[in-house]
């Protein structure tokens, strides 16, 4: 059974993504739900620029009833920019 969201707390976040069924999407969503069962709490998805990552995520989410949050990788990425939450002072980044 997968773990449905307790509530939403902003429904216009559940994405509604015009997704067509193939073979190869429907697989990886299967496996994608079976480690959300398994008591996985994230997911990272890797790949090149267009194979539909997005897609998949958004239709995984509108399954589960569940608010997307996005956040944009790169190769500058770092974790203490994905935990720090910044915040203005004195009109200074901080």
């Amino acid at each position: 059974r997968l773990p449905l969201p307790d509530s939403v707390s902003q429904p216009e976040l559940v994405p509604d993504p015009a997704f067509h069924d193939n073979p190869t999407h429907l697989r990886l969503l299967e496996d994608l739900a079976a480690d959300l069962v398994a008591g996985e709490r994230a997911v990272l998805l890797i790949g090149n620029q267009g194979t539909g990552k997005n897609k998949l995520a958004d239709r995984l989410l509108q399954l589960l009833g569940a608010e997307r949050e996005y956040v944009q990788l790169h190769r500058d990425t770092t974790v203490a920019s994905l935990t720090l939450a910044p915040s203005l002072e004195g009109g200074v980044l901080a």
